[in-house]
């Protein structure tokens, strides 16, 4: 048997991905709720343009956005959802706060898409050892990316997380070539904006980077002084007050894959998850001693201090996995920050000329098989949400476990 040109195999795998890729997108454009996520902060910014700072009045929040037709999750009539990011993030929407909000929310979309993009590649060359690698390396990110549900999610639903990721991938380039101020300052609009991607500065820490824990600081005293402007008095506070209440929780909810989130599943009954030993006293202990393993994973990927350049992204990939473990609520579209570090660990564990690692690559494809893959529909939680089937429940945070096993394994092996 003759085998196939590797040309044409080249063009058949691109015409899948390429295909996979536009059907994902034009889903995530075309979704009912394509930009549920988007209205909140599109709205508070046209307050801010109005002169109004009652971002956190969830009622003053829900008139305004009555006011030009938008509504929530449950249709016309149903508030837009309560705004949850800090006070100087309406300043960052103000541009696309001008625009209608068809063509805000279109916009929005494909300049998501686009920094996404950009953040791959710069992953790939914070990654790469040489210019050959990180051209392998991006294109590989962005196949595997093409595949990745989160990813799309996060797209229709209107995140900012696209531009969170490009700073925190900027920010890793930065610190692999060198630049502290830059890697400091660049993290620093990404940790004012979701508090859980502050993480990587563990990284500047361990690796006794004064300058870019010292830029971190800057930037995020600068925008918290933005924040205060924009929002008035007591903006921070009542931000505080926001977030904690939304970040409580008393039972599993689809799409939350934290530990907490992994406890609650067990050990707790809930409208989304029979529990698997009904005993909530279990919860809490639980979900602690995951944080401590997750915690001590994370010290193992970062402890080796020797690790510079390339292999420094082992331990930074390893800080985004255990921010998105031990947040309390850590959402579906969070995943996307996922993608260095399984970068990272690819990298580490197959480059060419070194010990071959089939095990452990086969357990990292397991580990982005089920967060690309797993539980994409409604229907699958609601399946697997009875008696023993609820130890699945919060599948992707073990799989967010198991990357970061992967990680610390990778960085004790560079050593």
């Amino acid at each position: 048997m003759t085998a196939p040109r590797p040309r044409a195999l080249a063009a058949f795998l691109l015409a899948v991905v390429a295909t996979q890729a536009a059907y994902q997108l034009g889903r995530a454009l075309l979704h009912p709720k394509q930009g549920l996520d988007l209205a909140p902060p599109y709205v508070a910014a046209r307050m801010l343009l109005e002169g109004d700072r009652r971002f956190y009045d969830d009622a003053a929040l829900g008139a305004a956005g009555a006011r030009i037709s938008l509504h929530g999750p449950a249709g016309p009539g149903d508030p837009v959802l309560n705004f949850i990011y800090p006070p100087w993030v309406p300043v960052a929407y103000l541009p696309v706060a001008l625009l209608p909000w068809g063509a805000a929310r279109v916009a929005w979309f494909l300049l998501s898409a686009a920094a996404v993009a950009l953040g791959i590649r710069l992953t790939a060359e914070a990654i790469a050892r040489d210019a050959e690698e990180a051209r392998v390396f991006g294109a590989g990110l962005l196949v595997a990316a093409s595949f990745f549900f989160p990813l799309y999610y996060g797209l229709m639903t209107g995140q900012l997380n696209a531009f969170l990721f490009l700073a925190a991938a900027a920010s890793l380039k930065a610190l692999v070539r060198g630049r502290s101020l830059a890697a400091g300052l660049l993290l620093a609009p990404a940790a004012l904006a979701k508090p859980f991607l502050a993480f990587p500065a563990l990284a500047f820490a361990f690796r006794r980077d004064g300058r870019a824990l010292a830029a971190l600081a800057a930037g995020g005293a600068a925008l918290a002084g933005l924040g205060a402007l924009a929002g008035g008095p007591g903006a921070w506070g009542r931000w505080g007050a926001q977030v904690s209440l939304h970040n409580a929780l008393t039972a599993f909810e689809p799409r939350n894959h934290s530990l907490a989130a992994a406890a609650l599943a067990l050990f707790v009954p809930g409208p989304a998850s029979a529990s698997l030993v009904p005993a909530p006293a279990l919860a809490e202990p639980f979900a602690l001693a995951l944080g401590v393993a997750a915690s001590a994973l994370t010290l193992a990927a970062l402890l080796p201090r020797g690790l510079a350049g390339p292999d420094a992204t082992l331990g930074y990939g390893a800080t985004l996995v255990l921010a998105l473990l031990v947040t309390p609520k850590s959402w579906e579209h969070y995943g996307l920050f996922l993608l260095p570090g399984f970068l990272a660990a690819f990298a580490s564990l197959a480059r060419r000329g070194e010990a071959a690692r089939p095990l452990p690559l086969a357990l990292l494809g397991v580990s982005f098989a089920v967060w690309a893959f797993a539980l994409g529909p409604r229907e699958e939680y609601a399946a697997l949400s009875r008696g023993a089937l609820a130890l699945f429940l919060p599948l992707k945070a073990w799989a967010s476990l198991l990357l970061l096993a992967l990680l610390a394994s990778a960085a004790r092996r560079r050593l």
